[in-house]
């Protein structure tokens, strides 16, 4: 049965994770020194399970006679799932970035490993920044880092976006679940 609410929240959690993974992956690419940060990659897991989980919810909107067959809660475990990676992926975010103070506060911003393309102890109390190019001067080098940050809050805040939707497609599941399936019908669930 032909669900608007469902098909809008799905869609819209589809494009948020798509956003998210490109951000995640952006910031990856930009690692010079090191690996990237466990959120980041984590980020990547998030989006690309937000993809998975919404596009698979949408072909299932889509097709009535596998709406059908796949019992009700299978649906409702993968948006409980995707809900509580985007919270973990939000929440990690926000440690993460504490004290960056909105992408102005440059020597924060140089220290945070989420933000400075890694860095490497290079001995006498100086550290390497992947951050810092060999040509680069101090403005170079604070469009990087702010630049770094306003991806890393754009994650962060659709993190808990995607959290809300997801969230919001597991009421919706429980809601039709209690006026006894889709519609007042007995039958499946799939959002």
């Amino acid at each position: 049965m032909y669900r608007p609410a469902a098909f809008v929240l799905r869609g819209l959690l589809f494009l948020t994770s798509l956003t998210i993974l490109a951000l995640a992956v952006t910031l990856i690419k930009g690692q010079v020194l090191d690996t990237s940060p466990v959120t980041t990659r984590y980020t990547t897991f998030t989006g690309g399970f937000g993809m998975i989980t919404s596009g698979l919810g949408l072909l299932l909107l889509s097709l009535p006679s596998l709406e059908t067959s796949l019992p009700q809660l299978v649906p409702i475990a993968f948006d409980t799932l995707t809900s509580l990676f985007f919270a973990a992926g939000g929440i990690a975010w926000a440690v993460g970035l504490r004290g960056v103070d909105g992408c102005s506060n440059y020597p924060n911003m140089l220290f945070n490993p989420l933000l400075n393309q890694g860095s490497v102890d290079l001995g006498d109390g100086k550290t390497a920044y992947g951050v810092i190019g060999e040509n680069d001067d101090d403005e170079a080098v604070m469009g990087k880092l702010k630049g770094n940050c306003q991806r890393a809050q754009a994650d962060e805040v659709l993190q808990f976006i995607c959290f809300g939707f997801a969230l919001s497609l597991v009421i919706d599941a429980v809601l039709v679940m209690r006026r006894g399936g889709r519609g007042g019908v007995a039958g499946a669930y799939v959002a």
